[in-house]
């Protein structure tokens, strides 16, 4: 999980142009992470249509978009990224979000990032149609390592100036359907 959660913390810090560092999310940085109160209001759009909200979904939401069962999220958030960690120990089922605003990002800039991100994994990524102004997916070699026995895949989507990144145990289908359920919501 940790190497995950690093490459993910790259590729925001990449696309940020190294401004900003995303730290690795892990179950244990969101258990040390101070909880605050927010409101339980619905959850608002912004103004151009097929945009990310960037909150997190419930865990019911995300397991069925997923088809897998998750537990509820452990959110974290700092300099406009929010964190949505689904972990649960007891099954080893974990599933990332992450939300980071990102104005003046390119498709192109994040191709690169996705590109660099993949290569050093010794993988490709490859492109989406259909899912924001850019997406790219790549899946690594770690299925024999994980407890699920499934390989990670992560993808990468930019949705205006808000940047996705989706990283879970699970086939590259899976990772797609969360990546169009969270540009419907």
């Amino acid at each position: 999980m940790l190497r995950r959660a690093a490459i993910l913390g790259m590729a925001s810090m990449a696309l940020m142009g190294g401004a900003t560092l995303l730290a690795p999310v892990t179950a244990a940085s969101a258990k040390s992470h101070k909880a605050t109160t927010h409101k339980k209001s619905k959850p608002k759009k912004k103004a151009s249509s097929g945009a990310v909200v960037t909150t997190c979904p419930t865990a019911a939401q995300i397991s069925a978009a997923a088809g897998s069962t998750y537990p509820a999220p452990k959110t974290s958030s700092a300099s406009g990224t929010v964190a949505c960690n689904y972990s649960d120990p007891s099954t080893s089922a974990t599933l990332v979000l992450v939300f980071s605003r990102l104005a003046g990002t390119s498709a192109s800039t994040l191709k690169a990032v996705a590109d660099g991100q993949a290569h050093a994994q010794g993988v490709t990524a490859k492109s989406i149609s259909g899912l924001g102004n850019a997406a790219y997916i790549f899946t690594l070699k770690d299925a024999s390592a994980n407890p699920s026995g499934v390989a990670t895949t992560l993808l990468m989507i930019l949705d205006g100036s808000t940047l996705v990144d989706i990283t879970v145990e699970a086939p590259v289908a899976k990772v797609e359907t969360v990546g169009h359920y969270l540009l419907s919501r």
